[in-house]
């Protein structure tokens, strides 16, 4: 039995155990969503032989999987500490959220295991598993979940028939909620007909109607957020191709060639444009056209086959448009084209340098250009906080160099599947495509607008990393004054919170280290009054002790105050001891028996028969129990009843 972290063997077996902060009992539907983290993660992360998730303690056991591998082929495996954090970091947010509380802690801080170290260890810690909720007096527990029988699913591979085997629950059938299929979807592409398949190998069932209420949610969701208007093709009768010419120039006379009204937006095509068209990641210009004294403000420009649409920003109507045939002049707003560029280029810089810093495999999945921010898509593992930092460095370098930025138009096939140029579409890209070259380390065919030179991004800084699904990170990032005012606005963060605790910036880490030293010091004074206190009312209690048994209501006291007081009990007295109280109008009861009196009655069932009482529920083992409730009007009651149990 060893803390966490330490040396993990790989294709290591192990038996790991958590167990609840101060032995709290879990409700039910805790136990579910426990049961159902570490299912999600078997054949994902590692193979999951045996699990319980007991009232206040879980046991697994579990052979981790290779998590990557590195450059000289040796393997990397998903480490004990990672596997079980992801778990109980995430089941104590939904067990929070699901019984309306907010950073309450759910588990102890440490994790133990233990390396099988061959056959006879994991029969032994497999059969130890299966039998702990009987050990407990628990009776067919439904949260032990193992592998029953090992059936080989018939494929027609044998080796592939060896690894699978047939997957069924100890207990009676379980559901998988529809709401953790719809994440499974989701969140990792796992798609419903597959997660009926593998529940049906564990013998349960998956809530359907649930998932589609969640997916109906999600395309209503989709629908609402839904900005852009689909045009077709047959819509505009133009067939003249736009003759794009932003590159160069932001601001030109052209002839109106065609007005398109759809619903509640207005469309303005011309023959020439300066105008960038949406497309690539980067979003369309605004700006203006205008005729004599007359001007209409471009609100977005996109693009429809070869002809761009110069959306309005106002409803127009057609008659208040220049007519068919007139000459205006279009001009681009330059300040937020400027700020795109910057974003573009950039976007190219923060490429290269992931290659540099993370790995060449590390390829882009999508990106987005704005005047705000830029977003960057990329298949890879987690970065760590100092490849970031890396990545921010090295694009920071390369814009101090003001290196050029060039672009020239080439046929396709002159530069198809050249190493040296970065390229994502393979046959999307036409006959004729353009080679973006910053200072001759970063090459991609892009048909996108960008600065002249790299120092006219200005500063680069990255807001974050993060996973946006699976196998696939996300960088946020921002250039030039957006970047400027971030950091601007960080370093007022900074004073603020300097000002508020009444240290200069430069000291300010050591006084909130000092600071939560002193907090820490008060929590145990405070602790420490508290369990003075708890030794104090437990010696009143010991007085008014009956035919060795104390059974009181506490009053108005909370939850951690009761087990305070029980835990004093506890040492001083062998017998059985039922405490309640309430608080908030929340029912705390806890329930202790003594080892001479548990053939007589146990503190799990005190507790599973007296919380129904108050509205509540509970359980745990025959020498300790918890449970809780919301009817106060009805402690008495539920404490005259205990007392009749023994």
């Amino acid at each position: 039995k060893r803390n966490l972290p330490h040396y993990e063997l790989p294709h290591g077996i192990y038996h790991a155990t958590f167990t609840t902060r101060d032995k709290r009992v879990l409700s039910p539907a805790a136990r579910d969503i426990t049961l159902n983290a570490l299912l999600h993660f078997d054949r994902v992360r590692y193979d999951l032989f045996a699990a319980v998730v007991m009232p206040d303690h879980v046991h697994v056991l579990f052979q981790p999987w290779i998590k990557s591998t590195n450059a000289d082929q040796t393997h990397v495996f998903w480490s004990l500490t990672e596997l079980l954090h992801s778990v109980k970091s995430f089941t104590a947010n939904e067990i929070n959220k699901a019984e309306g509380k907010t950073g309450e802690a759910v588990w102890e801080k440490e994790s133990y295991d233990r390396l099988m170290r061959g056959d006879e260890d994991v029969e032994e810690k497999f059969h130890y598993i299966c039998r702990n909720p009987e050990s407990e007096g628990l009776q067919d527990y439904q949260w032990l979940w193992t592998w029953s029988d090992r059936k080989a699913l018939s494929t027609g591979d044998a080796a592939q028939d060896a690894q699978h085997s047939t997957l069924e629950a100890c207990a009676t059938p379980r559901q998988i909620s529809g709401a953790f299929a719809f994440r499974l979807y989701d969140e990792q592409g796992f798609p419903l007909d597959l997660t009926e398949l593998m529940a049906r190998e564990r013998g349960l069932t998956v809530d359907t109607a649930g998932f589609e209420k969640h997916m109906e949610e999600q395309r209503t969701r989709a629908r609402a957020a839904q900005k852009k208007t689909v045009i077709e093709l047959s819509e505009v009768e133009t067939k003249e191709a736009t003759r794009f010419i932003g590159y160069d120039e932001l601001s030109t006379t052209a002839k109106v060639l065609e007005v398109v009204a759809l619903k509640d937006k207005t469309a303005v095509i011309l023959d020439a444009s300066t105008a960038y068209a949406e497309m690539g990641g980067q979003v369309g210009d605004s700006g203006e056209i205008s005729a004599g004294a007359n001007s209409w403000r471009i609100a977005n420009t996109t693009k429809v086959g070869h002809t761009w649409l110069h959306f309005l920003e106002s409803a127009e109507s057609i008659e208040s448009i220049p007519s068919i045939g007139a000459e205006v002049t279009l001009t681009v707003d330059r300040e937020r084209r400027a700020a795109i560029q910057r974003h573009h280029t950039v976007t190219h810089l923060l490429h290269w340098a992931l290659h540099e810093v993370v790995s060449k495999d590390a390829t882009q999945k999508g990106s987005s250009v704005a005047p705000d921010k830029l977003t960057f898509d990329f298949n890879s593992a987690a970065l760590s906080a100092q490849q970031v930092r890396d990545i921010e460095r090295l694009v920071n370098e390369r814009i101090l160099e003001n290196a050029p930025v060039v672009w020239n138009e080439v046929p396709y096939a002159d530069v198809r599947g050249r190493a040296d140029i970065m390229q994502f579409f393979g046959d999307k890209y036409g006959e004729i495509v353009r080679v973006v070259d910053i200072g001759g380390y970063s090459k991609e065919l892009c048909a996108g607008t960008h600065t002249r030179a790299t120092g006219e991004i200005g500063l680069f800084r990255i807001a974050s990393e993060a996973a946006i699904a699976a196998g696939v990170r996300r960088i946020e990032a921002a250039a030039g004054l957006t970047a400027y005012d971030s950091a601007l606005l960080d370093s007022a963060r900074l004073a603020n919170v300097a000002a508020k605790i009444g240290s200069p910036i430069g000291d300010l880490e050591k006084k909130l280290e000092a600071l939560l030293a002193q907090q820490k010091e008060l929590e145990k004074s405070l602790k420490s009054a508290q369990q003075r206190e708890a030794a104090g009312r437990a010696k009143s209690l010991l007085a008014s002790a009956e035919n060795n048994a104390i059974v009181a209501n506490l009053g108005d006291l909370d939850g951690d105050s009761v087990m305070h007081i029980a835990e004093a009990l506890k040492g001083s007295f062998p017998g059985i001891v039922v405490l309640g109280a309430a608080s908030g109008g929340a029912v705390t009861l806890i329930a202790s028996v003594g080892k001479e009196f548990q053939s007589k009655v146990q503190a799990g069932k005190i507790i599973q028969t007296i919380a129904p009482l108050v509205g509540g529920k509970g359980g745990g083992k025959p020498d300790f129990a918890r449970g809780g409730g919301k009817d106060a009007s009805k402690l008495d009651a539920a404490l005259a009843a205990a007392k009749g149990l023994f």
